[in-house]
């Protein structure tokens, strides 16, 4: 069921994605769109605050991304975006794949068991043969690139995450002469052309302890505008980090169910009941195909003004255990994205051509 939005401002975060499953980011606000107050259906604000800016607000004045804690003045705002009442389910038109997400503290990219060669020892042997040139991808990735003390969560799932949503899932083995490439062998050449992209939009930002960190962001009216225009709106899956602590395990959304409801008694709060479907890279088996699905159901009151079957959206708040388990960001994944790699050794066109793409 399609849905309705009408956003009266626009708010970007810019995120660089690089190794590991985590991401940084800083604000930038920016947009000025209709203004509600010629359509005569902006909601009242009876805190006078929040909206967009976050907790500090940009210039005194809101903002997306707002707590209602930070903004500006005023007895009306102008509402973030509107909702409405009832319950939506969506997916994606393209479902992510799982694959294992590979720990910078693992040795298997580059470290053969069993008499059987490594990942990039068959891809700096097909290099050879097949391309007449010579790589040491290998060899770079354990003096460079491998970190035996990494924390636990340390990994490509970001990479994996672009990948599960961007590309079509590698299904099966490729023969090159005597070197075969499994499964397994695919979707880790694959992630690492994903681990070096350029900057991604993001809501919200990556909570690592500091003392001026936000934990209750991502503040939940920003996600589910997420859900909304991705899911919802576009049929697209997005990322979000599911750990709103200083951990990072960045997974694809790729379906969610939205439950909005009225509060009997203020007329200035929607109660909401979000269950979001994730893909899970914990595999078993290197060679798995298909998706493992990790589920998270999330609560929050949006706050702002209802006019009849919709709400006009200005705040939020988490509620019951959503108030320390929620997302911590979510990413918005393009249609394309420039593909890269850490390790200088592996060209994104080389890794295409074992594929057969």
């Amino acid at each position: 069921m399609a849905i309705r939005i009408v956003t009266t401002s626009t708010l970007l975060a810019i995120c660089l994605v690089g190794a590991g499953c985590g991401s940084d980011g800083f604000w930038s606000v920016g947009g000025d769109d209709t203004d509600c107050e010629k359509a005569g259906d902006c909601p009242e604000n009876p805190n006078g605050n929040g909206g967009h800016g976050g907790t500090g607000g940009v210039d005194g004045t809101g903002g997306a991304g707002g707590s209602g804690t930070g903004g500006g003045g005023g007895a009306t705002t102008k509402p973030l975006f509107w909702v409405e009442k009832g319950e939506r389910t969506a997916e994606a038109s393209r479902k992510p794949w799982s694959s294992w997400w590979y720990p910078l503290w693992e040795d298997t990219l580059f470290q053969g068991k069993n008499s059987e060669l490594s990942t990039l020892e068959k891809y700096d042997a097909w290099v050879e043969k097949h391309a007449n040139l010579r790589t040491s991808a290998a060899a770079y990735e354990r003096k460079e690139l491998y970190q035996p003390r990494a924390a636990s969560w340390s990994g490509l799932c970001d990479a994996w995450a672009l990948a599960s949503i961007l590309e079509p899932e590698p299904t099966r083995s490729v023969q090159h002469g005597e070197i075969t490439f499994t499964i397994g062998d695919q979707k880790a050449l694959l992630l690492k052309t994903y681990e070096k992209v350029p900057p991604l939009t993001s809501v919200g930002s990556r909570f690592d302890g500091e003392w001026d960190d936000v934990y209750e962001d991502v503040l939940p009216h920003d996600l589910h505008r997420v859900i909304e225009t991705e899911l919802i709106g576009r049929k697209r899956a997005f990322i979000i980090d599911n750990d709103a602590g200083p951990e990072v395990w960045n997974e694809p959304a790729w379906k969610a169910i939205v439950r909005v409801e009225r509060d009997e008694k203020d007329s200035e709060v929607a109660h909401v009941r979000t269950w979001l479907f994730l893909a899970s890279p914990h595999v078993d088996d290197r060679n798995f195909v298909g998706m493992i699905e990790d589920t998270r159901e999330y609560t929050y009151d949006l706050k702002g003004k209802w006019q009849g079957e919709r709400f006009g959206v200005s705040s939020s708040a988490w509620t019951d255990r959503s108030q320390w388990d929620h997302p911590d960001y979510a990413i918005v994944v393009p249609d394309r994205v420039p593909r890269g790699s850490h390790n200088p050794h592996i060209r994104t066109e080389l890794v295409d051509r074992i594929r057969g793409r």
